[in-house]
């Protein structure tokens, strides 16, 4: 128990997508400008999609490949099928769920900023399966690792958002709001993710 929650930690803190890769930057950097607002909101149906695709893609990796062509596999089909099973599954959630879900909470409007499933959700999918696999020894690691992949990019999000919504009400100068302000905060941010996890890791060695 103590070491899948030093592996939550070390994979959430440490290995932050967002922050650490800028993986799903031009999801949260972007600040286009629709009837002279900023128009952007959290991609959860696309997050969500991410957590199933990556599963399902360690689970065929790991499960269904002979080991003779894993490493040649690995690196010459983790992205096609990542863009196969990402269309997939947004198809079948525009098509079956309702459109307050299926459509996910990106508005149409909001082309450049949205999620494409095309570029596997701006290399977030083949970047989290490439990094589960590796961490990953069993279904339950898996598991703990996407859940806290997806979980801190998502609370990134909601603190780079706010951030941004912050910046168009305070007085700033022009050139820093939107993208500048934003890689900013990426960066200050990723220190103070390093430190905590730090922390984290070293209380629970007091445990093991």
């Amino acid at each position: 128990m103590i070491s899948l929650a030093a592996l939550a930690i070390f994979a959430g803190l440490s290995l932050n997508l967002l922050l650490f890769f800028a993986l799903g930057s031009v999801s949260t950097a972007g600040d286009p400008l629709y009837k002279g607002e900023v128009v952007h909101r959290m991609p959860v149906f696309q997050l969500c999609i991410l957590f199933i695709v990556v599963l399902l893609l360690w689970c065929f990796f790991a499960f269904l490949l002979p080991s003779s062509v894993l490493e040649f596999a690995l690196y010459f089909l983790m992205f096609p099928l990542s863009v196969l099973a990402c269309s997939g599954l947004e198809f079948l959630g525009k098509k079956f769920l309702p459109p307050s879900i299926g459509k996910g909470s990106l508005p149409a409007a909001d082309v450049r900023t949205a999620f494409l499933a095309y570029t596997a959700y701006d290399g977030l999918v083949p970047a989290a399966f490439v990094l589960t696999f590796v961490l990953s020894k069993n279904l339950i690691e898996a598991f703990v690792v996407v859940s806290s992949f997806v979980v801190s990019t998502f609370a990134a999000m909601l603190v780079l958002n706010e951030i941004r919504r912050r910046s168009t009400l305070e007085r700033l100068p022009h050139y820093i709001r939107g993208t500048p302000l934003i890689l900013i905060a990426m960066g200050l941010l990723s220190f103070v993710l390093v430190s905590v996890s730090g922390i984290f890791l070293a209380i629970l060695e007091v445990f093991l």
